[in-house]
């Protein structure tokens, strides 16, 4: 009868912070060395010219898909370089343009309803540039009576700047009597 494997008793107190640091450490220097044996699995294979796939790349450095599949760096890195992929990829933008295209909601309407829809948006249409041009107009007589206003404003003040200089001459001209 063959031994068992003894299996440890589930840890009951947690890591420390010492202990999770080095987990850590160990985790990220195992992604590292994933993700540089899979690039140069990469490199290897694309300079012979073999397709890039899990199989070949498992042949060349013993990698594994699993192992690619828990490192998101050597996922992405692979799905990049992947042939059947980069394929799948081509005949997706291939096919693209011969999609359909989406159907015009108004193709549905009958003419009549388009007529009737063409006639309500000419109306409106006809109604907002009479109300603009309305406005325009009082924007115009605004204008104008304020250009009116201005002239008369600037009337005053000449009789008044002229009014200024007549009572300052006066009062030069006038022998001082109070002395």
């Amino acid at each position: 009868m063959p031994k068992r494997k003894r299996v440890a008793p589930p840890r009951t107190e947690p890591y420390t912070e010492q202990q999770l640091a080095g987990l850590r450490e160990h985790a990220h220097a195992q992604k590292q060395q994933t993700l540089s044996r899979l690039e140069a699995a990469i490199a290897s294979l694309a300079t012979q010219h073999k397709p890039i796939s899990a199989k070949t790349i498992r042949e060349e450095c013993g990698l594994e898909y699993a192992s690619i599949r828990r490192n998101p760096e050597a996922l992405l890195l692979y799905q990049q370089h992947s042939t059947f992929l980069k394929q799948q990829r081509k005949r997706a933008k291939a096919s693209q343009p011969d999609a359909p295209k989406p159907r015009d909601p108004l193709l549905a309407y009958k003419k009549t309803d388009l007529v009737a829809r063409v006639r309500r948006t000419e109306q409106l249409l006809n109604a907002r540039e009479q109300q603009h041009t309305t406005l325009l107009r009082d924007y115009v007589q605004k204008d104008v009576k304020i250009a009116e206003l201005e002239a008369e404003l600037a009337k005053h003040r000449q009789y008044l700047e002229g009014l200024r200089l007549s009572m300052q001459r006066q009062e030069h001209q006038q022998p001082d009597t109070t002395r």
